[in-house]
């Protein structure tokens, strides 16, 4: 799940932005999830201890500091370089701090605007922070990503067994992995060019030679780690021996 976290000390102001929030990822069924809401800077810090991302929304000033969302910032950023930080104050005088300090924020929110500016901009911080997750994710390295609805999962390339299609479901591909067995919208061409460390065995399957227990090139048939089997284009045959062989020696 890709953590949130929400530093505000108006207890009121902290429940309307926690509901907006958790609602907006309820609605969008994103793989998102609010992990701290407090007025204490020194919990959420907390809270972040071994993470590599996150959005965080803070209140520039609590209590008589109004700078301290601005120095727990600074430590955010230090500890997650590309953390995703959104202010939420009245200070619009310290804008210009965040530019000199190299925080790089996603955003600006003054709460001296109406509410539903408030909430719409918090919506839309929200939005674009899983999409710029998800495209993250689709580089990341050794990780396979697909969508499910709105939903983003990724899993590590090691686990996958195949990929493939099937007549009866068009437009679908079918994820056989060592932990899940999924399908989702896509197209096998494109996850080919994507992920070119996998082999095509004939024109509907993608397979990961890692997971190949068995060939038997008489019959052209394919055996998986999990007993799970496929056949093996003529034309892919020789070919496959090669790569198979390739895996071997290597191993």
């Amino acid at each position: 799940m890709f953590p949130v976290y929400l530093l505000e000390d108006n207890e009121q102001q902290q429940a309307t932005y926690q509901q907006i929030i958790e609602n907006t990822i309820m609605i969008n069924e994103y793989a998102m999830t609010l992990v701290c809401a407090t007025a204490n800077p020194a919990a959420l810090l907390r809270t972040v201890e071994n993470q590599q991302k996150g959005l965080f929304f803070l209140d520039m000033e609590i209590g008589a500091n109004c700078q301290a969302g601005l120095e727990l910032a600074l430590t955010i950023r230090q500890r997650i370089p590309f953390a995703q930080i959104v202010f939420v104050t009245t200070h619009e005088e310290l804008a210009f701090l965040t530019l000199e300090r190299k925080i790089a924020p996603l955003d600006y929110i003054l709460k001296d605007q109406a509410l539903s500016q408030i909430k719409q901009q918090m919506i839309d911080d929200i939005l674009l922070a899983e999409k710029q997750n998800e495209a993250a994710a689709y580089h990341e390295k050794d990780l396979f990503s697909y969508k499910i609805g709105p939903r983003f999962f990724s899993l590590p390339l090691a686990e996958i067994i195949c990929l493939y299609t099937t007549k009866d479901n068009p437009g679908h591909v079918n994820l056989l992995a060592t932990n899940r067995q999924v399908d989702f919208l896509g197209n096998l061409n494109a996850l080919a060019e994507r992920y070119p460390m996998f082999f095509r065995c004939d024109k509907s399957y993608l397979v990961n030679l890692t997971n190949v227990a068995d060939y038997d090139s008489k019959s052209r048939q394919l055996e998986f780690v999990d007993g799970s089997q496929t056949k093996v284009s003529f034309r892919k045959s020789r070919e496959l021996v090669l790569r198979l062989k390739q895996y071997q020696s290597k191993g």
